[in-house]
């Protein structure tokens, strides 16, 4: 690919310029800002250790077990994870 002047890549969150020093990739290959490159749900800051992805969007493991994990008896974290749901 060559090199773009005068820009950057396209963030996939906010839609601006990602420049060399504040480019972060997904494991699709996608541009985002350091402050960009949070959880969709929690917007915990990620790194390549706790992201994951579902249909574009990034999200840690955690909030990604909780939307998109098996789900009913035996795969919980035990009691203490338990909420109570209105």
């Amino acid at each position: 690919m060559p090199p773009k002047y005068g820009g950057g890549n396209t963030c996939k969150k906010c839609n601006k310029t990602v420049f060399f020093n504040e480019d972060k990739k997904d494991s699709e290959g996608g541009h985002w800002h350091t402050r960009c490159f949070t959880c969709e749900k929690c917007s915990k800051g990620l790194d390549s250790r706790n992201l994951c992805m579902n249909s574009g969007l990034i999200y840690c493991k955690t909030c990604y077990g909780e939307d998109f994990g098996p789900k009913g008896y035996g795969f919980g974290g035990g009691a203490g994870v338990l909420t109570r749901t209105k």
